[in-house]
């Protein structure tokens, strides 16, 4: 009986050994994968050309945010509002448009110090420069910040219209509009692919 005993007890604890080893096995096995999982998401994290990005990286370009969309809606409507006070609109014709743009900086409707006013005046003009241009807003991000400039497709020509305005008037410039839009779309013009055949 107590043989029978015994024998009992030590089966228990066998049976109870290969168990825990069956844990631990288990154990061992789920924590490769977990970690081969990981080691996974790491690499595709690491290789996504903006999050695994140094922070001394030189540019990023992305898309414009569906924020960033919505904020430039603002501006635009916002230089519709001052336009409107002219009796004028904004009409996507270039000249029509700048010569407004002008208007609203010589009818005092923008004080110097409205940046963000400025500023949307700037989007505007971005907006028939692009035309002008064939150039498309995206976002610009270097070690330096996010701006939201114009690009020309698969190269590294970038415009930063936005502040073009707010800069000079902001500092009391009275250059006017239409010469720096003519200027900026004939120097640009030069730097695109086959821009020669504008010369």
């Amino acid at each position: 009986m107590a043989q029978e005993l015994t024998s009992m007890v030590s089966q228990l604890s066998t049976s109870d050994q290969v168990s825990q080893q069956q844990h631990v096995r288990y154990f061992v096995v789920r924590l490769e994968h977990f970690l081969l999982i990981l080691l996974l998401f790491m690499s595709a994290y690491c290789s996504h050309p903006v999050l695994g990005q140094n922070p001394d990286f030189d540019l990023i370009v992305d898309p414009l945010s569906a924020i960033d969309r919505q904020f430039m809606a603002d501006q635009r409507a916002r230089v519709e509002q001052l336009a409107n006070r002219l009796g004028r609109g904004l009409t996507g014709n270039a000249d029509r448009d700048v010569e407004t743009l002008q208007r609203i900086l010589d009818e005092n409707l923008v004080s110097s110090n409205d940046t963000l006013t400025l500023q949307a005046m700037g989007v505007v003009f971005g907006d028939r420069l692009g035309d002008a241009l064939d150039m498309h807003w995206v976002v610009y991000r270097d070690n330096k910040g996010r701006s939201r400039a114009l690009h020309y497709r698969n190269t590294d020509i970038f415009l930063f219209p936005i502040t073009m305005i707010s800069r000079r008037h902001g500092a009391g410039s009275d250059r006017r509009l239409k010469p720096l839009f003519d200027e900026t779309v004939t120097g640009t013009r030069v730097l695109l692919p086959g821009g020669k055949w504008f010369q």
